[in-house]
């Protein structure tokens, strides 16, 4: 549970007059989880149970937050899809890959990792980093001005950071928190490395800071020259390790994570994700400059993974980089905290919670005649009946609904229609289990009646490299622009339906009148440089057979979309992503050609 907290986690204050005052935190203890979503392996979760249930859901591409409701007196929460708001600055607007020791680009990276022992990656031991993060008297008063409310939203930075870093085999944990109620404790005006060098200075005097944790200056400014920097490559020179951030108003604390999460990439030795090798096994990855603006989990990519590998070959005594025990202690069953691990039945939690659970006893095992306790699929210590729907169908025409087997607690895997199945009528293909069609994302913009613009549109539009039309954001060169086999897949350029000027959105726009049409293009004003979420989405159709992916055009055949389903279902359903029949109600699987009365979905999930 609180795996990313220090046992000695402590918060520390310097009040006005320079007095210091320490304290346990104003929280209680083993409150603070981390997980996924039943049924969504890829999803990220940090929940607080402190008071309410308070944390984000992460999901492939969209966050979910969840808070209690005020003055519930049926202690209700309300939970809200977190919208793509103001996100930290691009590290890359303010500074560049250095070279150097430590400090290698991803490229640089790749090469120099081939043949590393991957033993050297995959330790015996896991591997933790403590960070100390420091507040000045401005950010204090941002988050709240309230040392419990300030904690829980600090925490959950940490939570958020310490996930992202799990693929790594590296535990980030929050050693401690200093709040600075007098400025005057460390000079934080100037440009970043000045900053810095005031930082790693004060370091050497601090009373509180814990060797080996790294301190992380934390500041705000309603607008700055700069959003963080720290020494690339030398999180283990204990006299050169320290970060300093910038939280810019307005930006989401998912927002911030990301910024921080970087900052600690580049003092491990990461660099960006510039390279059209870097492979990213989620939408966005953690060191592309599109995290910053990208709500839902994110990972690694390829070359981040081979950049650690070379800093952890070419540190293996690092001082900071503390081992744990052979085996990490927040995989150790712990029977009492709530979450079920290895070799429990259930976790009823405290003896006043399992007192009142009716399925699990304060031993973590089951009551006798008990089937479950928890999970999608288990109700009042029973499992649920076969054809209970666990999760519906996120999207109408390519994702799958998923359904109780009957014999265990949890919502069998998410499964949606094979990559590359055509809906909308022929306008788009099935992508990641969503519709990925053209006229629907202008529809999603500009209402009922507005569709894809035609060939011409985007070539009149598509051809400015302006904010208006362009195949892609750089974050120095900016707009990018379009080739012709491409320019479908650039911006998203619509045929705009009305007669009244659109107004439901604040920003810019453009109309076009082409071949008796009127296209329209639409941009947030969010810069050159930043990430544009109107861009034509992957997995869209660009032309007839063919599909956008990474900006690029491509044959159909890309998808390896190989289902007749005439022939293999029968015409009486669709393939899912593991390649099966997926049979429509009344039809049987696994080729849908027989007929039943409660009968259909796949031989993954039968209804």
């Amino acid at each position: 549970s609180r795996f990313f907290l220090s046992d000695e986690f402590r918060i520390y204050t310097y009040n006005e007059k320079g007095s210091l005052r320490s304290a346990s935190p104003p929280i209680k203890g083993s409150c603070y989880y981390r997980g996924y979503i039943d049924g969504f392996p890829s999803s990220a979760v940090t929940l607080s149970t402190c008071s309410g249930l308070r944390g984000l859901l992460q999901l492939e591409n969209v966050s979910y937050g969840i808070e209690p409701l005020g003055y519930s007196p049926a202690f209700e929460h309300f939970v809200y899809r977190v919208r793509d708001g103001k996100a930290a600055a691009s590290l890359l607007a303010s500074s560049r890959p250095e070279a150097g020791p430590g400090g290698m680009t991803a490229t640089e990276a790749s090469g120099r990792a081939q043949g590393l022992n991957n033993s050297v990656f995959q330790p015996r031991y896991e591997r933790k980093i403590a960070l100390h993060l420091i507040l000045e008297r401005a950010l204090y008063d941002y988050l709240g001005a309230d040392d419990y409310v300030v904690v829980q939203k600090i925490v959950q930075v940490s939570s958020l950071l310490s996930i992202m870093f799990r693929s790594l085999n590296l535990t980030v944990t929050l050693s401690s928190v200093e709040v600075w109620m007098d400025n005057s404790m460390l000079k934080t005006t100037g440009n970043a490395e000045e900053v810095l060098a005031w930082l790693l200075q004060w370091k050497k005097t601090s009373h509180v800071l814990q060797p080996p944790a790294v301190p992380y200056l934390l500041l705000y400014r309603d607008q700055a020259a700069f959003v963080g920097t720290t020494a690339p490559g030398k999180a283990c020179q204990s006299d050169a390790a320290g970060v300093v951030a910038v939280f810019l108003k307005g930006v989401s604390l998912e927002s911030f994570s990301a910024l921080l999460a970087q900052l600690l990439g580049r003092s491990l030795g990461i660099g960006y994700d510039e390279s059209p090798q870097c492979r990213c096994p989620r939408h966005v990855c953690i060191m592309s400059p599109e995290a910053l603006n990208f709500n839902g989990a994110k990972d690694f990519s390829s070359c981040s993974i081979r950049d650690f590998q070379t800093f952890l070959e070419q540190n293996r005594d690092c001082p900071l980089m503390r081992q744990a025990l052979p085996q990490p202690s927040h995989h150790q069953a712990s029977c009492g905290n709530g979450v079920v691990e290895a070799g429990e039945q259930c976790d009823c939690g405290s003896m006043e919670d399992c007192a009142l659970d009716k399925c699990c006893t304060p031993q973590c095992l089951l009551k006798p005649g008990v089937q479950c306790s928890s999970g999608l699929c288990c109700q009042n210590c029973r499992f649920k009946r076969q054809h209970w729907q666990c999760r519906p169908a996120a999207d109408e025409q390519c994702d799958l609904a998923e359904f109780c087997t009957g014999a265990s607690a949890s919502c069998p895997p998410d499964l949606y229609v094979q990559d590359g199945h055509g809906c909308e009528q022929g306008t788009g293909y099935c992508y990641k289990g969503r519709c990925q069609s053209p006229d629907l994302q202008c529809q999603q913009i500009y209402g009922r009646g507005a569709k894809n613009a035609p060939l011409a549109c985007y070539e009149e539009v598509n051809s400015q490299q302006d904010r208006f039309g362009h195949c892609g954001n750089h974050p120095v060169d900016g707009y990018q622009p379009c080739s012709w086999p491409n320019l479908g897949c650039g911006k998203l350029v619509c045929v705009y339906p009305n007669r009244l000027p659109f107004t439901k959105m604040k920003g810019a726009i453009i109309y076009a009148h082409v071949q008796e049409h009127l296209c329209v293009s639409f941009d947030f004003m969010n810069g050159p440089t930043k990430f544009d979420p109107l861009m034509v989405k992957e997995g869209t159709k660009c032309a007839p057979g063919k599909v956008c992916l990474n900006g690029t055009c491509h044959p159909h055949s890309v998808l390896n979309y190989d289902c007749n389903v005439q022939e293999k279902c029968h015409g009486h359903g669709v393939c899912n992503n593991n390649k099966n029949c997926h049979c429509d109600l009344g039809w049987s699987p696994p080729d849908c050609e027989s007929t039943g009365p409660f009968v259909g979905g796949s031989i993954d999930n039968p209804w």
